[in-house]
């Protein structure tokens, strides 16, 4: 288990993910942040009092000059723009993949989506729930 908690304000994106049927909340991870690669992760995300079972993707955008995290609430479709997040990597479920189309892309996203419920069914409460993880603060 990774462990890791990232937080920071949700940032507009380019809305890629909601087209695709996936909407995620955008975070920038600051530079000198400690990551465990680039990838797609199961964690959890703290907001207004509530934690969410989560998927992340931590990516370095189109560019490849800043590193951000996509955040995919499962199963809650709320607009989190301008929200302050708490975001808890836990466990990676696959590097980052090329796409030739959106199609695939959104094939693949439904996949890591069944998966990571998958995960979170396997725990005895249903959650992510872990005392003790480091933060890396502020992203």
């Amino acid at each position: 288990m990774i462990n890791l908690t990232f937080s920071g304000k949700v940032e507009k994106g380019e809305g890629m993910a909601t087209r695709l049927g996936c909407p995620t909340a955008n975070l920038a991870v600051g530079q000198g942040a400690v990551i465990p690669g680039l990838g797609v992760y199961v964690g959890e995300t703290e907001y207004d009092m509530k934690r969410v079972p989560s998927v992340i993707c931590v990516n370095d955008g189109r560019t490849g000059s800043h590193l951000k995290l996509e955040v995919h609430l499962l199963d809650q479709c709320e607009d989190l723009g301008g929200k302050v997040l708490s975001v808890r990597l836990l466990e990676k479920m696959r590097p980052l993949v090329p796409f030739v189309d959106e199609a695939s892309m959104s094939a693949l996203i439904a996949k890591d989506l069944e998966e990571a419920r998958a995960w979170f069914a396997g725990r005895p409460d249903g959650s992510a729930s872990q005392s003790g993880v480091p933060s890396n603060g502020p992203i």
